[in-house]
């Protein structure tokens, strides 16, 4: 493998940059953007992408281009179909960040449920700085909350994150139910989950939505009106998937309505969102920086998975988390001349 260049858009964890340093030339660009990205993809053998996009453009530009790894588990940033065409592979680490996004979405749907947005901004306020027991001034002022046990979670997609979700919420006995159409019928019975035959199913009187499906166009704004009105008043929708599948102009104006009592987003239809986003401003709504998945395990993890999988396509092996399956046994990239 002497010779071979692997151009990182962004610095990852240091153990993944060691595993390819082993291999190659380790090029990590000053800045994810595509014109400055070109040049240097020109004599790059693999790109080592996080969420910058991977469009036909840059793919064109790298004639020497065998290889794109993603670090996650997300595709959308990925023009897959160009990558096919043109014989490069792309590899992904699909079970890298799992724990790491179910335990953020298990984490937003208690935050969510014990009111904290709301009630701790009350507290820095001032609003609980009178006279009255403290517990008193709760239940005055309207910041009671609800416990999970009993409530029922309702899962949009029943992949890796929501089987992981489905452990972690079974000692709180919550009633769990599901829609996935991909998956069979032993997951959910294996996982003790209620399969639902459409999405309304899952929405109808749910105390607690977690979105689990990756972003396409059958997926673009899955999540509207029609399927937030289904909740319960009390609800809440907990998003740590891809922006897109929300409307997010239903999803505000269920907000503003009270059709839903709260959500938790850690994705937003456009990253970075605009800074006068209008879901920033109402207080029933958890905003995070799609960080569900940067947790120490998780980067570390990402980083060694997308190393080994760039690695294994350099040295002529099927990779384990290959996203293309269709590319692999194509000559066309193994007949470029280095």
């Amino acid at each position: 493998m002497a010779g071979l260049k692997v151009l990182l858009t962004e610095p990852i964890s240091q153990v993944g940059i060691d595993l390819l340093a082993a291999h190659a030339k380790v090029v990590i660009a000053p800045e994810p953007a595509e014109d400055i990205l070109i040049p240097l993809i020109r004599d790059a053998d693999a790109l080592l992408i996080r969420s910058t996009r991977a469009t036909m453009r840059m793919m064109e530009a790298g004639a020497n281009l065998k290889v794109i790894g993603r670090h996650g588990i997300g595709l959308d940033n990925i023009d897959l179909t160009a990558a096919t065409t043109m014989g490069i592979t792309v590899v992904h680490t699909p079970g890298a960040n799992t724990n790491a996004v179910a335990e953020h979405a298990l984490w937003a749907m208690m935050h969510c449920a014990r009111n904290f947005n709301k009630a701790e901004r009350a507290f820095r306020d001032g609003k609980f700085c009178t006279g009255g027991s403290l517990p008193g001034l709760v239940q005055k002022y309207g910041y009671t909350t609800i416990e999970l046990s009993g409530k029922t979670l309702g899962l949009v997609g029943m992949g890796r994150v929501a089987q992981r979700l489905t452990q972690l919420v079974k000692p709180l006995n919550m009633r769990v139910k599901a829609y996935d159409p991909l998956v069979n019928d032993e997951v959910f019975q294996s996982a003790g989950v209620e399969r639902c035959l459409s999405i309304s199913g899952v929405f109808d009187q749910a105390d607690f939505i977690s979105l689990h499906v990756p972003y396409s166009n059958e997926t673009h704004h899955l999540v509207g009106a029609k399927e937030l009105a289904l909740m319960k008043d009390s609800g809440c929708v907990i998003n740590t998937s891809r922006g897109g599948i929300i409307d997010e102009q239903a999803l505000l104006q269920a907000l503003k309505d009270g059709t839903i009592a709260g959500a938790a987003l850690d994705v937003f239809e456009e990253e970075p969102p605009a800074v006068d986003m209008p879901l920033f401003t109402l207080d029933n709504v958890l905003v995070t920086p799609h960080m569900a998945a940067m947790t120490d395990l998780a980067l570390v993890n990402m980083a060694v998975d997308v190393a080994k999988g760039i690695i294994e396509v350099l040295q002529n092996r099927r990779p384990q988390y290959l996203a293309n399956p269709d590319v692999w046994g194509s000559l066309s990239w193994r007949l470029k001349d280095k």
